[in-house]
């Protein structure tokens, strides 16, 4: 099992990505999507308490992918792995530098075409483009 954690500055983002991948990827049986937007009050912000919480309720998974929007996101998501005792559930975390919607809608896409989380790294590679 793998899981993807969406995190956004945005509930809305977040919700609406996971509506949209667990419509359009089929067969992804192997692949739970978490929508982590916003912080725990309604506001427009992260929560790195709850990507924690999820974390640790993830643990058994093969891998956690983690796709974040801006910046504070990734900090937030660093800061979660931090928190973290168990270093066996910290190798398995990948925080994936790729935009947040296009990373995460083509990772669950081809998921079940790719034989391991380094080809899914290199594909995502190709739509992280630098100005």
């Amino acid at each position: 099992m793998i899981s993807f954690i969406l995190v956004s500055h945005s509930k809305k983002i977040t919700d609406g990505l996971k509506e949209m991948i667990d419509q359009m990827a089929l067969n992804q049986e192997n692949v739970t999507v978490f929508s982590l937007g916003g912080t725990s009050d309604g506001n427009l912000g992260t929560d790195p308490i709850a990507i924690y919480e999820t974390f640790q309720e993830r643990k058994s998974d093969d891998a956690i992918l983690v796709f974040t929007d801006i910046g504070s996101a990734v900090m937030s998501s660093e800061a979660a792995v931090d928190m973290l005792d168990d270093d066996a559930i910290k190798q398995k975390i990948h925080i994936v530098n790729c935009p947040l919607v296009e990373g995460a809608f083509m990772a669950a896409v081809q998921i079940e075409n790719i034989d391991s989380l380094e080809s899914i790294f290199e594909e995502l590679k190709s739509i992280n483009k630098e100005f």
